[in-house]
Formats: C-alpha cells, sequence, structure tokens
C-alpha cells in the first residue's frame, strides 16, 4: 500500500492571497479608466477630421460632376446654428454644407430656393466650427462656390476649421483657376 501525504500550506504553497488579487483587480479597472477616456478622445477626433474631409469631398465631387454633366454645380457652406458648443475660450457654432445645381433663374452664381438640390444638408459632426472664412461668394451669411463645365470655380475660398476640445486646426482653401479644394494640418 501506498502512502497518502497530506500538503499543509506553508512556504511552498503556489498562489495568490486575496490582498493580491484585490490590487491586481484595482489596477487593471484604473488603467481601464484611461484607456476609455483615451479612446472618447480619439473617436470624436476621428469624427471630427472625417467631417472635415467630407466637405473637401463634397467639393471635388461637384467639381467632377459639373464637368461630366456641363452643368454648373456648387457646394454652399453655413454656420449651423442649431449645433453650439464650447471651445476656444468662447461659444462655438457649427457647420454645415449642401450640394445643388445652379438654375439660370434667380440669382447665377449663388446659391437660392430656384436652385435644385443635389445633396441635403450635411452637418459636419464632431464639433466643427470655423475660425475665419472669407470668399467672393459670400451670400446670406453663407459661401457659395459655383463650379464651371471646364472645371474652374466662380469664387475664391479661405477657411480656418476648429474642433472643440482640440488643438488641431485646419486650412481649406479652394483654388478658382482649377477648382481644386486643399486641406492642410
Amino acid at each position: 500500500m501506498g502512502s497518502t501525504s497530506i500538503r499543509s500550506p506553508g512556504k511552498n504553497s503556489k498562489g495568490f492571497t486575496l490582498l493580491e488579487l484585490l490590487v491586481v483587480v484595482a489596477m487593471i479597472g484604473i488603467a481601464s479608466g484611461f484607456a476609455v477616456s483615451g479612446w472618447g478622445k480619439i473617436q470624436n477626433r476621428s469624427k471630427a477630421r472625417a467631417s472635415i474631409e467630407r466637405i473637401v469631398l463634397a467639393l471635388h465631387q461637384s467639381r467632377s460632376e459639373s464637368v461630366s454633366r456641363n452643368r454648373r454645380i456648387g457646394v454652399y457652406a453655413a454656420e449651423d446654428t442649431s449645433v453650439t458648443f464650447f471651445a476656444s475660450g468662447q461659444t462655438r457654432v457649427g457647420y454645415r454644407f449642401l450640394r445643388f445645381a445652379d438654375s439660370d433663374s434667380g440669382v447665377v452664381g449663388l446659391y437660392d430656393p430656384t436652385d435644385s438640390l443635389l445633396q441635403p444638408w450635411a452637418p459636419l459632426e464632431g464639433k466643427v466650427f470655423t475660425y475665419s472664412i472669407s470668399s467672393s461668394g459670400s451670400s446670406a451669411g453663407g459661401v457659395s462656390l459655383l463650379f464651371h463645365a471646364d472645371g474652374s470655380c466662380e469664387h475664391d475660398l479661405s477657411a480656418k476649421l476648429g474642433i472643440a476640445d482640440f488643438q488641431d486646426t485646419f486650412h481649406l482653401s479652394l483654388l478658382p483657376a482649377t477648382g481644386l479644394a486643399i486641406l492642410e494640418d
């Protein structure tokens, strides 16, 4: 018959004490809290940058459509007064845009009610706002950018865009002769 030995707890026991397990669980909780907070900031910045790139895409798409359709196609950008937030020490207003086909009636070259919509209002998500904007196509509190069949643009554009809670700023400009939009960090 073999003998059976019973091990008593002592120095050779392998395992963790309850206190050690609680310390590890607390450290994991604290680290995951930082990770979740950081992840939310990354998502917000990514959403804002994607919104800014959407307006550049709308400009390029309008330019391409004006050439392919042999018709004046434009983008109208304006403040979105339904979206306000605090950024850079003051209350800011969001930004939005729409795409339109310019009609021969009404005001030619600027967005007005006689124009047909190709894309309805699209807000720039992620708390995007303008620090400054200037254009020769300013009309009714916004900016009309109209592309001709040769791809050139009726107006110029220079806009400085910001993102709430971040130091990121972007400069959006449009070269009238070529109709190309440029976005710089």
